[in-house]
């Protein structure tokens, strides 16, 4: 259990330091072509102002790019 919660600490460090998400499934998808840019604004309007719409907002954008 312990090593979960390491681990947990370790994504949530690397996630806030370098300001990306790991493993972000839509943008995962739209790296690989998987889905549109259309489509991946949709979720980022689904999951609204939450910081996770707010980085989908931005890789739909260009501003982050995305994971392939």
């Amino acid at each position: 259990m312990e090593s979960l919660s390491v681990a947990g600490e370790f994504v949530r460090a690397v996630e806030n330091r370098a300001g990306i998400h790991i493993a972000a499934l839509e943008e995962i998808a739209y790296g690989h072509g998987w889905i549109d840019k259309a489509t991946l604004m949709e979720s980022a309007i689904k999951y609204g102002k939450s910081p996770y719409g707010q980085y989908l907002k931005k890789v739909a954008e260009g501003k982050i790019l995305p994971d392939e």
